[in-house]
């Protein structure tokens, strides 16, 4: 991973933006100003009702007129733990997926840091391969910065496993929860992420895929190999069979941002291909991830 785009103006434009979160208890004082529920009066949204919310924060007006339950969140001023996953199994070393996912967990990394929140990273495979606990300020970046520059996509037999890791290494902390992962997991996602918002973590799915994988523009006889377990598979790729892929690709990533949805999750579609400086000041801004 190249530093060269972690230049003096790029990281100033990062420290004016912040990470859009909610309801992060914290026992430290922090420069950030979080969405935390009932603990200051200047209102900042609305979100949908989850199993557990504290009901003095229900909005029965909006229930008497919608029919359905919100909460409203408020402003305060208190530090977030972070942590940043990132998936560096196989299937990852494909047309610079992993390269996104290390340089999108080095800027909010830093976003984190620069505004005096605590910060934690891993790499994850079949296993926990690399881990950073505990940076707490910008002198910490150089650290965050290393760590993910040494991250390797892994071997065949290295499936990347998100039901495994939330339950060998839940972070025991309330705190976002950064995934930055293809979400090409062969045992699902679903059971990970609802295991983490039951721990009352903020969940940030970032999947990251490349343009071929959502769009191929190849066709003909060919001989495709899965990345992770090796296997090959001989498929003639006709436009039937092409347009029938593209119809399973994009109901899998719709699924998965539906399934965020409806559980109050952020779910952001990066493009492997796409700048830093597009994904960060576009797609991270405009889904509400990070705000101004």
């Amino acid at each position: 991973m190249s530093h060269g785009w972690l230049t003096p103006a790029f990281l100033a434009r990062l420290e004016r933006l912040r990470l859009q979160v909610r309801e992060m208890p914290s026992h430290r004082g922090g420069a950030r100003r979080s969405k935390q529920l009932g603990s200051s009066v200047e209102f900042a949204e609305y979100r949908p009702y989850l199993p557990g919310d504290d009901l003095r924060h229900l909005d029965w007006r909006a229930y008497a007129r919608l029919g359905k339950l919100f909460l409203k969140t408020f402003f305060d001023e208190r530090d977030v733990l972070l942590y940043l996953m990132v998936d560096a199994s196989r299937s990852m070393d494909y047309h610079g997926k992993l390269q996104q996912a290390q340089h999108l967990a080095a800027a909010l990394g830093y976003l984190g840091l620069a505004e005096e929140d605590r910060v934690e990273a891993l790499i994850f495979a079949d296993r926990v391969r690399d881990k950073l606990e505990r940076l707490m300020s910008k002198q910490s970046a150089p650290r965050l910065f290393a760590m993910l520059q040494q991250a390797k996509a892994l071997g065949v037999g290295t499936e990347g496993s998100l039901d495994w890791l939330t339950r060998a290494g839940m972070p025991t902390e309330p705190g976002v929860v950064v995934i930055l992962s293809d979400f090409l997991f062969a045992d699902g996602y679903e059971e990970a992420l609802k295991r983490l918002q039951a721990a009352r973590h903020q969940v940030v799915a970032v999947q990251i895929l490349s343009r071929e994988e959502l769009d191929p523009g190849f066709a003909g006889d060919l001989h495709l190999i899965d990345s992770e377990s090796d296997k090959g598979l001989d498929v003639a790729l006709s436009p039937y069979v092409i347009g029938q892929y593209r119809e399973a690709v994009a109901a899998y990533t719709s699924g998965l941002s539906a399934f965020c949805r409806r559980r109050g999750m952020y779910h952001v579609l990066v493009p492997a291909e796409e700048s830093l400086e597009e994904a960060m000041f576009g797609r991270l801004l405009r889904t509400g991830v990070i705000g101004r």
